[in-house]
């Protein structure tokens, strides 16, 4: 247990390395992006479509702003401007008929730097700010891709492994978004401010939820008729239902930002104005509902790969012994099918390792008596054993567990008393392979899974059982993970409001 905790420990050590060395390059690039600012942002150019043929009259404050050249290439105007003191102005571009061409908003800060349209928006020597933003996002995601590769070679089974896997996919998204957001607006001739980039980064979550809307329409339809063949075999009750409230919860968490704005402007509520308070609240608990959601769907997407991952991994052929796990038996003390498949998976892997290296394992069947069984789940397996001809010296019994992470303790207990370095592997169902190789891992346990086959109705629920209890077992990472989204979103959507409002 110790060299599994030690090596969790050193890669924690480096990803919190990497972590603060990210850290201080992006407060690195902050300054750079604002020293930027601060040595070209006392300076604007503006240009505006006009007929040339017209007398052009260009007003302003003079005040708040100089203009420091004006110059007509064919039908565009190019305005350079200088900053004289704090305000703000709108520039008006007119003929001599009076007919208005375009009007421009300039705002000059305390400092002196002119931003545009908005009170943070976009001025000379900002492309810094998106393009360190890119940058770190590109480094973030670079570091996670490692440490997921790390972590996986070292286990396949690990908790972290989904949600690092899920953190990767809305990386990857969001890095796209942006990447493309600032090529078209070169393209353009134009960049992203700061309130451009925050915005972008918020709706980059809702058109991620707003893209996976038809797979999750899919994927509800598919559970939710997998539920109701489960329930025509083995009757009506919630744990059956567990698929089709996911659906309904996926279907609808995707579509609720989309409805906040309606009801608000329904009860009363005045979402119209830019500088409206109501407004700001609304779009908070609009982008809040589509983070929330655009991580709980990759956590879903990263726990299902992971789960695919571990039930078809196949061990490799060096195991002593192979923990079987038991599970409800038949009232005549036989196996029902699903435990069966469970000891035939191991009966599998022990026959290709003999083909292979010529190598016996020793099978641990493990599970205690339940109050309505008549012998104990292990002593089921065994006697199984017995009759497909597994000799009862290759057999060692654990017969006092009463769930997962017992079967697994306790059978290693017993393994280590024969042999303390023994390789080990456990059979089990294959939707229960992923959960259960991450108890071992967290245990110290070095055990590989194999998955047993069941019937697709009953692995699809099944599935989204382990998938609850993944949620619920790390709940308090979850939880964090939600507040610290939630603590981030508060100073962005701030960011953007007094853009409006100031």
């Amino acid at each position: 247990m110790s060299s599994a905790t030690d090596k969790n420990s050193k890669t924690n050590k480096k990803t919190s390395r990497g972590f603060i060395i990210i850290a201080a390059l992006a407060v690195s690039l902050l300054l750079i992006s604002f020293l930027s600012v601060c040595l070209f942002g006392k300076n604007c150019s503006l240009k505006f479509s006009i007929e040339p043929d017209n007398n052009i009259i260009v007003n302003f404050d003079e005040n708040i702003v100089e203009c420091t050249a004006q110059s007509i290439d064919g039908d565009t105007l190019l305005l350079d401007f200088r900053s004289v003191s704090t305000g703000n102005t709108i520039v008006m571009v007119s003929c001599d008929g009076g007919t208005t061409y375009a009007e421009r908003i300039l705002y000059v800060h305390s400092t002196g730097i002119i931003t545009l349209d908005q009170y943070f928006g976009r001025c000379r020597g900002d492309i810094f700010f998106p393009v360190s933003f890119i940058f770190i996002l590109t480094l973030v995601f670079v570091m996670l891709v490692r440490r997921y590769r790390r972590s996986t070679r070292s286990s396949l089974c690990r908790y972290s492994n989904a949600w690092l896997l899920g953190v990767i996919i809305f990386a990857a998204f969001v890095l796209c978004f942006q990447l493309l957001t600032l090529v078209l607006l070169n393209i353009n001739g134009d960049n992203q401010s700061i309130t451009n980039l925050t915005e972008s980064t918020l709706n980059s979550a809702r058109l991620f939820i707003t893209l996976l809307l038809p797979i999750s329409l899919i994927v509800s339809l598919t559970i939710s008729i997998s539920n109701l063949i489960l329930m025509k075999h083995e009757g009506f009750c919630l744990r059956n239902m567990l698929g089709f409230f996911l659906g309904i919860v996926l279907c609808v968490g995707t579509l609720m930002p989309y409805f906040i704005y309606p009801l608000f402007d329904s009860l009363g509520i005045d979402v119209h104005k830019y500088s409206s308070l109501t407004l700001f609240l609304e779009i908070i608990i609009e982008d809040t509902i589509a983070v929330i959601m655009a991580y709980f769907e990759c956590i879903l997407i990263g726990t299902s790969v992971s789960a695919v991952r571990a039930a078809k991994h196949i061990p490799a052929f060096n195991k002593d012994f192979i923990l079987i796990h038991g599970c409800q038996i038949a009232d005549d003390g036989g196996l029902t099918k699903l435990l069966r498949s469970r000891a035939d998976k191991a009966v599998e892997f022990a026959d290709m390792q003999k083909k292979k290296t010529g190598r016996d394992i020793v099978f641990v069947p493990s599970g205690g008596k339940g109050d309505d069984e008549v012998i104990s789940e292990a002593e089921a397996i065994r006697n199984y054993l017995v009759s497909v001809g597994i000799p009862e010296e290759r057999i060692l019994m654990e017969d006092k567990s009463v769930n997962t992470r017992e079967n697994l303790r306790f059978s290693y207990d017993l393994i280590k008393k024969r042999d303390e370095n023994a390789n080990i592997a456990f059979s089990t169902t294959n939707y229960h392979v992923f959960r259960t190789g991450c108890m071992a891992d967290e245990d110290g346990i070095p055990a590989e899974g194999i998955g047993a086959k069941t019937k697709t109705y009953f692995w699809i629920n099944a599935f989204i059982r382990e998938f609850i209890a993944t949620l619920h077992y790390e709940k308090k990472s979850h939880i964090r993970a939600v507040l610290i989204i939630i603590a981030l979103m508060l100073p962005t959507e701030l960011v953007v409001y007094l853009s409006y409002l100031l």
